[in-house]
């Protein structure tokens, strides 16, 4: 290999890893409250794990609303649709929220 040739096949591997994006933080700590959570999926953004979830009142915690979610499980986020219902455990602490133990209903 010339000097030419690996110049350019390391340029190459260089801008490949650059343009790659890491997979998102879930450091969220520990949960120091649960609650469940009803509501539809509006929009996934798969590069952040996030789902924006239309939800029912969540008793104890919040009136209703749509706003975003984490799933910091990548099996829990392939199980979400747009447009699907589901039910779903909010774990949450002094910082962060995020969802767990996902379920599609009929």
């Amino acid at each position: 290999m010339t000097r030419r040739t690996f110049a350019a096949s390391a340029g190459a591997l260089a801008l490949a890893a650059c343009g790659s994006k890491e997979e998102p933080s879930f450091d969220y700590g520990v949960a120091k409250e649960h609650y469940v959570i009803k509501g539809v999926v509006v929009r996934l953004k798969p590069e952040d794990r996030v789902a924006v979830i239309k939800h029912e009142k969540i008793d104890g915690w919040m009136e209703a609303m749509t706003m975003e979610f984490p799933v910091p499980s990548p099996e829990e986020f392939a199980k979400l649709k747009e447009g699907m219902a589901i039910t779903a455990s909010v774990e949450v602490n002094d910082l962060h929220y995020w969802l767990i133990n996902i379920k599609p209903q009929s």
